[in-house]
């Protein structure tokens, strides 16, 4: 009886379509695409706050302060021996580095770093922010918004009409209003105050939450505010009809956006939003609506709390966990331009 030559042949038929059907199978499984390679510094690790100063970037977070050469981007001690740990918040003025952190604030110059005392009427325990307007330094603290006129520090408080005294973020609008935000929920909510007058948002007119966690000024002016807390939160934007704030425009999860609480609102220089939350990533606005990134797209961490844009239009992307630098062409990228 002659041979049966055909089972050899039936064999590598069957292993050639195992083998393609494992390539195919290969190609539709998103996980096995590699992330982006994006520039990741860490570090810093926790990053709160970024100011540049002559080619150097400032950046503050739980560990305090560093500097980073944005060229080269090396990292450096702060050369100054106080301790600043969770550094909340920083503010450039002239050659002044203002830093607020856990046990006050600080005055760092090339010539002195000297943290303020209470016998000179400053708080001696946690800022949270900080702000310039015109000749007047303000200082967030959880007594409230002290500030510094004429060489003499003062501060106003529910006394004077600020819904709580916990002022966690401020900002000045293009209007002249100086908004303070608490973070004292059920309590709290936004105070506003403009030409001697005080105007209000919580939860009893418009806000999702009471927790008010950052202030961005638009292109146009209008004002973005983030806010909530675990699986509650919104951007929420406000604008100016000539006589007072009103909320235009409130986006959430159902929006696009991650859930929860939103942590940072941003436009970038090609005018599009990012938008951060606490624990579940970061929106980017697109043409075709928001894209959400988080760590497995190849951030450092899914929470983004503050942005600074480089001289090479480059985004860097301060997290709880170091600094994701995106360039100009990663932007494009992830934008699908």
């Amino acid at each position: 009886m002659a041979k049966n030559n055909t089972t050899p042949i039936l064999v590598l038929i069957l292993v050639a379509l195992i083998l393609g059907g494992m390539v195919y199978l290969g190609k539709q499984n998103p996980s096995d695409v590699e992330a982006p390679v994006w520039t990741i510094l860490n570090p810093p690790s926790d990053v709160t706050c970024m100011v540049e100063q002559d080619g150097v970037l400032w950046v503050g977070g739980k560990a305090g302060v560093v500097s980073i050469d944005i060229e080269t981007k090396e990292v450096a001690d702060i050369p100054c021996s106080e301790r600043m740990t969770y550094t909340r918040h920083m503010l450039l003025d002239g050659d002044t580095l203002w830093i607020g952190h856990d046990r006050g604030l600080t005055r760092y110059t090339a010539d002195e770093c000297r943290t303020l005392t209470e016998q000179e009427g400053m708080v001696d325990d946690r800022v949270n922010y900080l702000l310039k307007t015109n000749d007047t330094l303000w200082a967030g603290t959880w007594h409230g918004a002290y500030y510094l006129r004429d060489c003499k520090w003062s501060r106003i408080t529910v006394d004077d009409g600020l819904l709580d005294n916990y002022v966690n973020t401020m900002i000045e609008d293009s209007y002249g209003g100086i908004w303070f935000g608490s973070y004292t929920a059920p309590n709290g909510g936004i105070s506003i105050y403009m030409d001697g007058e005080w105007q209000y948002f919580s939860t009893d007119n418009g806000l999702v939450h009471n927790n008010i966690v950052q202030f961005f000024e638009d292109t146009d002016g209008s004002i973005w505010v983030s806010t909530g807390l675990m699986d509650i939160g919104a951007a929420i934007k406000f604008t100016f009809n000539g006589e007072s704030w009103e909320i235009a425009e409130m986006l959430n999860d159902s929006d696009g956006l991650p859930l929860g609480k939103i942590r940072s609102v941003f436009r970038d220089p090609d005018g599009y939003l990012w938008i951060g939350s606490e624990n579940n990533g970061l929106s980017v606005q697109t043409e075709d609506g928001f894209r959400i990134l988080t760590t497995e797209d190849g951030l450092s961490h899914d929470e983004v709390k503050v942005y600074f844009v480089a001289s090479d239009w480059g985004l860097w992307l301060g997290t709880r966990n170091g600094i994701t630098v995106l360039s100009k062409d990663d932007l494009l990228d992830i934008r699908g331009a």
